[in-house]
């Protein structure tokens, strides 16, 4: 095993050069030994695994290093990593491990790890890989038990029960599985709410993907719904990433929504309910975000990137609505907190049916800015956080900037903002701007290829971040 592959928030590489399936039973010793380290008291895991082909293997490995350690094992199935979740919070078990790579292409693959109700990332994940490069592990006293029990409709009849009121709901949609996990529930979840102008695409599994990568926040993975949404009667789309852990939304007109327009959106009638309410959102979120929400009085939170960032974020500021660009959204208002794809859909289709308006039209909300799309520079793995490290040395040194460090780095100007950030999933850097107007997205654009210039040639740089940018209506 390669240790680029403990990342931030999870363990996750490239199946047969950086995680190797002959490997999966010492890590899932490491595992067992870390969680009774840090709660001597587990003994009972759920284990789920996404529709990636090495993912049974991988899953043998993991509930036999786990039965190895003592502990008993409950194999929940064939799911999406938010029924994973489902099962920490509605079952009697100690914790979870999700075998995914989430949205990642078909060669990768690995591990989510939850104990109790709570996501593993940052120095917890470091931990396990540093006792899984000791080779240690747990000696128990007799092995644990291996059991089955499938949540798949547990987990349905839990969204039915809680959206009742959308039972029979005519609103046309299409809902596009991408071939991932979502296609293992979204067909018999319209079938039981009784959704008869559902436009179903890429619904049944299939584990190379054929169709496109499950990936919605990508506009080229969301062409499929584009067609399909301008050519029927259906008035949104959305797509889900490949544990549907993640939900992305296109207009009627064919326009792919950032995540955090969509938190203001699902915001706008939570702080009408709930008033001074906390949200919170991550650092690469538009700036319009933020005068939106304290206009209308709501608490706001900025955190770096990462799912379980936002998760214990919201925790600790007992925040009801947390989300993230890439489309991870957190509800702790009628629903555990975690994030969830499909039940963000449930709430989008809610909004849109008790509004009456258009995604188009509640859309008309949010400031008018000039965003760019998040760019995505290929950078050496082992190599990207030490230069974003040199280039905010760099950014320090400027004059009439205000920097925000929790996360790479952000510089604000008065006549805009960019930021630039090392991906926690992918060996790139991630970059984005935001201004009030074209001319002042190119300065801030410029600012940065400033920078940048010291490690990739200008006219590569200028490639990659030629601007294609949103502006609200």
């Amino acid at each position: 095993m390669k240790e680029t592959i403990f990342r931030e928030y999870d363990i996750r590489g490239i199946v047969g050069s950086e995680l190797l399936i002959e490997n999966a039973y010492e890590l899932g010793r490491a595992i067992a030994l870390y969680l009774t380290q840090l709660n001597c008291s587990v003994k009972k895991i759920a284990v789920g695994m996404d529709v990636r082909e090495h993912s049974p293997e991988i899953k043998e490995e993991i509930c036999r290093s786990l039965i190895d350690s003592g502990l008993d094992v409950i194999f929940i199935g064939v799911c999406t990593s938010p029924m994973m979740y489902f099962a920490t919070y509605t079952m009697a078990v100690d914790g979870g491990i999700m075998v995914t790579a989430s949205h990642n292409p078909k060669e990768y693959n690995g591990l989510k790890i939850s104990l109790g109700t709570t996501s593993l990332w940052g120095r917890q994940i470091k931990e396990i890989a540093k006792l899984y490069i000791e080779n240690q592990h747990r000696i128990a006293e007799s092995p644990g038990h291996y059991s089955e029990h499938f949540i798949k409709d547990e987990y349905i009849a839990w969204h039915v029960e809680k959206f009742s009121h959308l039972k029979g709901m005519d609103m046309p949609a299409v809902i596009d599985c991408g071939n991932g996990s979502a296609a293992l529930v979204i067909p018999d979840i319209v079938r039981a709410m009784e959704w008869e102008n559902m436009h179903l695409l890429c619904s049944t599994v299939d584990p190379t993907f054929p169709n496109h990568e499950a990936d919605p926040t990508v506009a080229k993975n969301m062409e499929d719904v584009k067609h399909t949404v301008q050519t029927t009667n259906a008035i949104v789309g959305v797509g889900f990433d490949g544990d549907a852990d993640r939900m992305g939304a296109m207009t009627k007109e064919g326009n792919l929504v950032a995540g955090d327009k969509l938190i203001a959106l699902f915001a706008e009638p939570m702080i009408k309910q709930h008033p001074g309410m906390t949200v919170v959102y991550n650092v690469v979120c538009s700036g319009g975000l933020t005068e939106l929400l304290e206009s209308w009085g709501a608490q706001t939170v900025i955190t770096p990137v990462g799912h379980s960032i936002i998760e214990e974020s919201m925790h600790k500021h007992h925040a009801l609505l947390g989300g993230e660009t890439s489309c991870h959204f957190f509800f702790s208002d009628r629903h555990f907190g975690y994030d969830d794809g499909i039940y963000a859909m449930f709430r989008l289709f809610e909004l849109l049916v008790q509004s009456k308006k258009s995604l188009s039209e509640l859309l008309k909300v949010f400031p008018r800015k000039v965003t760019s799309p998040e760019f995505r520079i290929p950078c050496d793995e082992s190599n990207k956080y030490a230069m974003v490290q040199e280039m905010k040395g760099l950014f320090y040194q400027k004059k009439d900037v205000k920097i925000l460090a929790i996360d790479g780095v952000r510089v604000a100007t008065d006549y805009g903002w960019g930021i630039i950030r090392a991906s926690n999933t992918q060996p790139v850097l991630s970059i984005r701007f935001e201004a009030n107007n074209e001319r002042d997205l190119q300065r801030i654009k410029e600012e940065f290829i400033s920078v940048l210039s010291r490690y990739f040639s200008e006219a590569y740089l200028r490639e990659q971040l030629q601007i294609i940018h949103e502006e609200n209506a």
